[in-house]
């Protein structure tokens, strides 16, 4: 390229409309110059005060690219993503998970060990009439919480007799706390853990306040006392004295957290939260307060290295379950923001050696209006497909200038009224003889909130023609655009109607990179839509629970093998580009200047697909005249895709 003009001034925000055609004065051009090439970003607005309530951003809304260099030399334009985790708040990010994985680890090493190890004595096991009572003392055996949770179903008490009722329900507190089956996401949100502690509390509680029947009771007991205590050093929650259910579970303040996870692990220090101390975060808010989805981070249990050792853990995921999505491992690194809204224009010129007026260009982009492509709109003193010559006084990109970036309109629908669980094969996973009916749920305009849009299969660095840029270090096609600005009214599903049509759903539009993948098959795209269960009711998704008021994921496929071809532009060339500059026409799910609609549908069996946390998304002195196309391309239409399953 030899000349790059920097062409920021063109025009105040809001003067650009579909029908308008702009000219920049005062610009040389070099000789011999025959083909242009425009870049271009809409300026950003500002957000509404409801949506800054709402949590969202400036990017949320328009978009955010983390680079736009666009160079003279055009191997070196670089038009980078932007992650949502940024080397700003990476820090921050990590030690929220240490401090959270910290104070899981304290609480699944409690039993009636080291200094835990104290007397018990029958006042300490008394109940109000104090008719029954075990003095130990000291002479019973130190066991672990995990010690319950062994293959034999003894008691750890004497290694010897069964496991009693209150000794099974620590066992299956345990296993079903940390036990975590081959390719099983478990959440790591802050409210999901929050919710997984009530539900663990509850147990506890009821084993705290039993009355024990035996000496082997009494330890059992004794040690459901301890695990409560560590839970009050974490968490509120109101805990009756009687055994039943806890409630109201929040988490303590976060610089509270901190104190007592330090005053419980000499193994960290404070530097160990130094970023996270100076953030405002609330637990309950985590990872969403970092911009990212609440089903983002992903819990591992990490067993002990011996079976002696009890130095079993809680961990965070650092490379994410991929699941059923067919790719390779991700990272909370890779979810980004939407684009920017971009422009894009590598165009033939028409040259005259006249200067003409604004009034003397064609308004209005496209030829059927009589408008810029047309070459009739153009007097007999324009040549097009020619060069600047010295006798040049003006100049005109021979096509109008279109959008660098996708766009995908998402819409959502029922395709029944009652939907089915996952209740069935779950219990039949954990007990082969269990026949448990699958929990149906009736559905209407509130059962479920439509609450982001994210999209896999997104390049991280696009080169000077808007696709993936081939030799850019770190390049890849692993990142997925995370869309939480969902307008009102696609938020709300509408109940389950036969007869309702696509056109009549309110739309959530976002702004994706063209995939176009060279040398071969174009990708499928996986495109995961984020719920939260209002329905009342809890029920089971592919491997855990979804509580009432959680957040869950429905994947959908988009196929571009299984749709008709787009109809490819006539007037303009769209990138890639084969050797003579005509288009490369490969249909993929994203291309530049075009919009792909989705319809999902949620099916009867979708909810048995459903996920908690996110899976893996891979599956130019001579006037020149600019015209800008604000309309955007019909693109691929996928129709009823069905969430999750058939």
């Amino acid at each position: 390229m030899d000349r790059r003009f920097d062409l920021s001034q063109v025009s105040a925000p809001g003067t650009l409309d579909k029908d308008n055609s702009r000219r920049i004065l005062d610009m040389s051009l070099p000789i011999r110059t025959n083909s242009l090439l425009f870049y271009g970003k809409a300026i950003k607005g500002s957000i509404s005060s409801a949506e800054s309530t709402a949590g969202l951003t400036a990017d949320d809304v328009y978009g955010n690219l983390e680079a736009f260099n666009i160079t003279q030399d055009l191997s070196n334009v670089s038009i980078k993503l932007a992650k949502r985790l940024n080397n700003g708040t990476k820090a921050a990010f990590d030690q929220a998970e240490k401090l959270i994985s910290s104070i899981l680890t304290r609480i699944i090493r409690s039993g009636v060990r080291g200094s835990d190890h104290t007397n018990i004595n029958a006042t300490d096991n008394a109940d109000s009439d104090n008719n029954y009572g075990f003095n130990l003392g000291l002479s019973y055996p130190e066991v672990s919480w995990s010690d319950y949770n062994n293959p034999d179903n003894k008691s750890p008490y004497d290694g010897v007799s069964a496991l009693s009722p209150i000794g099974e329900r620590l066992k299956d507190a345990y296993k079903n706390f940390t036990t975590i089956e081959p390719g099983e996401m478990r959440s790591g949100s802050g409210s999901g853990v929050m919710r997984q502690i009530q539900d663990l509390w509850s147990i506890v509680n009821g084993v705290r306040c039993a009355a024990p029947l035996n000496e082997a009771e009494a330890v059992a007991k004794h040690v459901a006392a301890n695990i409560h205590n560590r839970l009050t050093h974490y968490f509120n929650g109101t805990v009756p004295n009687d055994g039943s259910a806890v409630t109201g579970v929040t988490w303590k303040a976060k610089d509270v957290l901190i104190q007592e996870i330090l005053a419980a692990d000499n193994t960290l220090a404070a530097n160990d939260f130094a970023d996270l101390s100076a953030t405002s975060l609330q637990l309950s808010n985590f990872p969403r307060f970092f911009n990212l989805p609440a089903g983002s981070t992903q819990l591992a249990y990490v067993a002990p290295t011996t079976a002696t050792s009890y130095d079993q853990k809680m961990v965070y995921a650092t490379q994410l379950s991929a699941s059923s999505m067919g790719g390779g491992a991700i990272q909370a690194e890779d979810y980004i923001f939407p684009m920017e809204l971009s422009y894009f224009g590598n165009s033939a010129i028409r040259v005259s050696n006249k200067a003409h007026k604004v009034s003397e260009y064609p308004q209005g982009a496209h030829a059927n209006t009589g408008g810029w492509d047309a070459d009739a709109s153009w007097g007999a003193e324009w040549t097009a497909n020619t060069h600047v010559t010295s006798e040049t006084r003006s100049v005109a990109m021979k096509n109008d200038i279109n959008y660098g970036t996708s766009l995908l309109k998402t819409t959502v629908h029922y395709s029944a009224a009652v939907l089915k669980d996952n209740n069935h094969a779950i219990q039949q996973r954990k007990d082969a003889t269990v026949d448990e009916p699958d929990k149906e749920i009736t559905v209407n305009n509130t059962t479920f909130q439509l609450t982001g849009v994210l999209v896999g299969g997104q390049p991280k660095i696009l080169g000077w023609d808007y696709l993936y840029k081939d030799g850019a270090t770190g390049n890849d096609y692993k990142s997925m655009v995370y869309d939480r600005a969902i307008p009102d009214g696609a938020k709300s599903i509408p109940a389950y109607n036969a007869s309702l049509s696509n056109e009549s759903l309110a739309p959530t539009y976002t702004l994706v990179a063209d995939n176009y993948k060279a040398g071969g098959t174009q990708d499928k795209v996986y495109v995961a839509l984020e719920f939260v269960n209002n329905s009342g009711h809890d029920f089971y998704g592919w491997h855990n629970l979804i509580l009432d008021g959680g957040t869950f994921y429905l994947i959908g496929e988009l196929d571009p093998a299984t749709v008709t071809a787009p109809t490819w532009p006539t007037y303009h060339a769209l990138p890639p580009y084969n050797a003579d500059g005509s288009s490369i026409e490969t249909p993929r799910v994203f291309m530049q200047d075009y919009m792909t609609t989705a319809h999902f549908a949620i099916g009867e069996n979708s909810l048995k697909y459903a996920y908690n946390t996110v899976p893996d998304l891979r599956s130019s002195n001579v006037s020149l005249g600019l015209s800008v196309d604000l309309k955007w391309s019909t693109g691929l239409v996928f129709e009823n895709v069905i969430l999750g399953g058939e």
